[in-house]
């Protein structure tokens, strides 16, 4: 490790001539006893001698203070928000106008009063608003326990997923996924893979971002789902092992390990996970193809089996040079091992000749994924007043290499029979870059300017190799296979001010410019992608307090969503003899413009309204060929999506004891498509309704449900049908909390069943799956130490480029 201390003492010294000469600060973060931030709360600074107040100011959305040191004198800080206990720092002098102090993270206690002789704590809700933007709170929940990432996720307030398992927000697609504020570079289903990966149990909360701001990449139509992990703030080692076993139609299994170790100046964590787990889809396709001539019926009946091995590493270091700014270096390394098996068996008939064709297809498929990424951070105050800067480098490299074997048994009513065994290997590289810097400059004490810039960088090799066995000696097949090369530059700037005119005015107002390059080349040397465009994306929010129980918030934004990498190779991806996926190398980026309001009542309360309205949708279109009865599953510019929302977040106390959490979604959708000549619409008024219910139990037993119902919803063509189901989960701690033991059981009833319809061309398909969702599980959890509170770690704050690779 030497280098890597010759590297922070190397920066350090280059760095530290330009800090000492700042004046001083006092700042630090505020949290509660579960570990979460508490914004806006006031932070007043007093003097020992009699207690006056000098001068205050509040923490920021996520918890942190910053502030002017007074003149020299003896003071104590004094922290106060609603719903928690007053507290007070340990008194310090200020000495010179230099002087800076860190109290590092400073955890308040709720406030607890005494109703006829039973104590209550304040209560507060699991899902919270905070400039129109929802945070789900995460840590602790029974539900949380050997769950995934992915799950949770999926579970938010107004997130659904589509058929292919892609997150939808508020019945949209293009939504972002960021961790700890950082893109994660994947595809959808190389995403999926990393989240299932990814325990639960080491999530703080989720924050559900409808319209980002400048600072943030405006990539991600729909929005922005970013996962906040949970952060050391305690000395010394500490942290937890867990395991868990789940039985659904297999056995699976997950376990994992998270250290921390604390001291002085170096703050450095290891998040180790493993799991063995998959799922089991049974599916059904009905395809009906009506041409002049040609009349078809394919019915298809499937069983996909899915084993994934996945193992994955988080491991970072951060160095404080002085209270004022720290360096750091993170790696994140996620693999996957995995076995596929899809079977499927159908009958064509060919009405018009009266011909029948039984099909019995097996898809062999063993596969390995690597997700590797390094991160080189900086974060500093600049000044007393508290101008901040960050810089982030990062790299991140993805392989995916795939072997298929396809044995396919054909039998004719004519008592004839036929086999043929496919093969193909398709491996894709991905090297990205990104390099960006954000300097916030504080006005004064109500107004702030933040800019930055960007520079990220992506280089794509993907080749797919196809061959047949011809009487046991494998043949090339050139029609179906190809090499693509794929390059894309993006150069981005953006500036972002913000100003609380008063109490019952506050505003954010934001620019952020892109320069996108890209180019992509097959095989033959073609090029089939040339384009380089700069576009502008404006944000507005403003926010507008009528009283302490009433607040308005209002926001514009404009936003993109890129081709996804994969949806841009030319290759053409074999699924069974009668379906395909095609790449698209003309598809062009989507647009989409978003207004909404959002209305806080009592604190808790909220209704969220909105308009989007998408340019050049990039959707799904199923393609048939009546001559050869083969589906293609094209992805293409749909025209003009539209859509009418309205979300309600719900908290109540029922008792005590009994929490209930609920959102309803009511989204009228419009879609406008035009595929060649043909002029088509796909309309559908679409609910969701979702509730939580936390309760505890007698024996310090305490129990949680989560009911769903999602009513029908549009997606591109297709139409899918409502499905509601039930999950519950029931969690004991013991050893003064030391060890967690939580049961668990998934959908229920079987309910969780996916159905969709599509028409076009007068063809019709109709899929009805279920992806094995219902199981049971247990899970253990131990926390091998506490530690002491101590001085919070880096807060990281970065928007990192993603659109799928692989």
């Amino acid at each position: 490790m030497k280098w890597y201390r010759q590297f922070l003492f190397g920066l350090a010294s280059i760095i530290s001539p330009l800090l000492w000469s700042q004046e001083g600060s006092l700042n630090g973060s505020l949290q509660d006893q579960n570990k979460e931030t508490i914004p806006y709360a006031t932070v007043a600074i007093m003097k020992v001698q009699d207690s006056t107040i000098v001068t205050g100011g509040t923490t920021n959305e996520t918890g942190n203070f910053s502030m002017k040191s007074p003149k020299d004198g003896e003071y104590f800080l004094r922290f106060s928000a609603i719903g928690f206990k007053p507290t007070f720092s340990e008194p310090f002098i200020v000495k010179g106008e230099n002087y800076g102090h860190s109290f590092g993270m400073v955890t308040m206690a709720e406030e607890v009063t005494m109703l006829n002789e039973v104590m209550v704590k304040s209560w507060r809700p699991r899902v919270e608003f905070n400039a129109g933007n929802m945070v789900v709170s995460v840590e602790g929940t029974a539900l949380a326990a050997g769950s995934s990432a992915f799950e949770i996720l999926s579970r938010s307030p107004g997130v659904s997923l589509d058929q292919e398992g892609n997150f939808l927000l508020n019945g949209k697609s293009g939504v972002t996924v960021m961790i700890d504020g950082r893109r994660s570079y994947l595809s959808s289903k190389e995403l999926q893979t990393m989240l299932e990966g990814m325990s639960a149990e080491n999530i703080k909360n989720i924050e559900v971002i409808n319209n980002p701001t400048a600072k943030y990449d405006a990539e991600g139509t729909a929005g922005i789902l970013n996962i906040n992990l949970k952060s050391n703030s305690l000395s010394g080692l500490n942290g937890s092992i867990y395991a868990g076993y789940e039985i659904r139609e297999k056995h699976w299994y997950n376990a994992g390990l998270a250290l921390n170790y604390k001291k002085v100046k170096w703050n450095s964590f290891l998040n180790l996970d493993m799991a063995k787990e998959g799922t089991i889809r049974d599916q059904e396709f009905d395809r009906v193809i009506q041409a002049e001539g040609e009349n078809a019926i394919f019915r298809q009946e499937g069983k996909d089996t899915r084993v994934k091995y996945i193992p994955s590493l988080r491991v970072g270091s951060d160095y404080s040079i002085n209270p004022k700014h720290s360096v750091g270096v993170m790696l994140n390394f996620t693999n996957q091992i995995r076995d596929n098996i899809w079977h499927t068996w159908g009958t064509l008939q060919n009405i018009n000749v009266g011909e029948t064709t039984q099909i019995d297809a097996k898809n062999f498929l063993d596969e390995s994924f690597e997700n590797t990424g390094i991160n080189v951070h900086y974060q500093g105050v600049l000044d007393s007043v508290g101008t901040s800067l960050s810089v982030d480098l990062d790299y991140v490299k993805l392989r995916k290499d795939g072997n298929s074997k396809f044995v396919n048994n054909y039998s004719y009513n004519d008592g004839s029979h036929f086999k043929e065994v496919l093969y193909s290997d398709n491996l894709s590289d991905f090297d990205i870059y990104s390099a960006k810097t954000d300097l916030s400059v504080p006005f004064t004490k109500t107004s702030n300017l933040d800019l930055g810039v960007k520079v990220s960088k992506v280089i794509s090799d993907s080749k797919l190799r196809f061959s047949i066995d011809e009487g046991g000696s494998l043949q090339p097949d050139p029609s179906r296979s190809n090499d693509f090369r794929y390059e894309e530059d993006i150069f981005a700037g953006y500036l972002s001010y913000r100003n609380r005119i008063n109490d019952t005015w506050n505003f954010q107002l934001g620019l952020r410019a892109e320069q996108t390059f890209s180019e992509g080349r097959s095989i033959e040397g073609d090029a089939l992608i040339d384009r380089g465009y700069l576009e502008f994306f404006p944000n507005v929010n403003i926010e507008q307090t009528l009283s302490e129980n009433y607040k308005l918030n209002y926001s514009f934004s404009r936003r993109i969503s890129r081709p996804a990498y994969k949806q841009l190779n030319p290759f053409i991806f074999y699924l069974d003899p009668y379906t395909y996926i095609d790449g698209n190398p003309g598809l062009k980026p989507q647009f989409m413009n978003s207004f909404q309001l959002s209305q806080t009542f009592l604190k808790k309360y909220n209704l969220l309204l909105s308009y989007d309205h998408s340019r050049d949708y990039i959707g799904e279109i199923p393609l048939q060929n009546p001559e050869t009865k083969e589906m293609i599953f094209s992805i293409q510019n749909m025209n003009d999506f539209r859509s009418y929302g309205a979300t309600l977040v719900a908290p109540f106390k029922i008792l005590p004891d009994w929490h209930m959490n609920n959102n309803f979604v009511l989204v009228k959708q419009e879609y406008d498509i035009v595929i060649g000549e043909q002029e088509l619409e796909n309309d559908q008024l679409y609910f969701t309704a979702r509730s939580t219910q936390r309760i505890n139990l007698p024996l310090n037993l305490k129990l949680e449900l989560f009911a769903s119902y999602e009513g029908p919803v549009a997606y591109g063509l297709y139409k899918f049908e409502d499905q509601w189901w039930l999950d519950a989960g029931l969690k004991r701690s013991f050893w003064n909390d030391k060890l967690d033991l939580t049961f668990k059981a998934t959908d229920i009833f079987k309910t969780m069943r996916s159905r969709a319809t599509t028409t076009f061309n007068n063809n019709s398909t109709k899929i009805n799956q279920y992806w094995g969702n219902r199981g049971v599980s247990l899970n253990l959890r131990y926390k091998i130490s506490n530690g002491q509170s101590e001085s919070a770690s880096r807060s990281k704050s970065l928007e990192e480029l993603q659109r799928a690779g692989g």
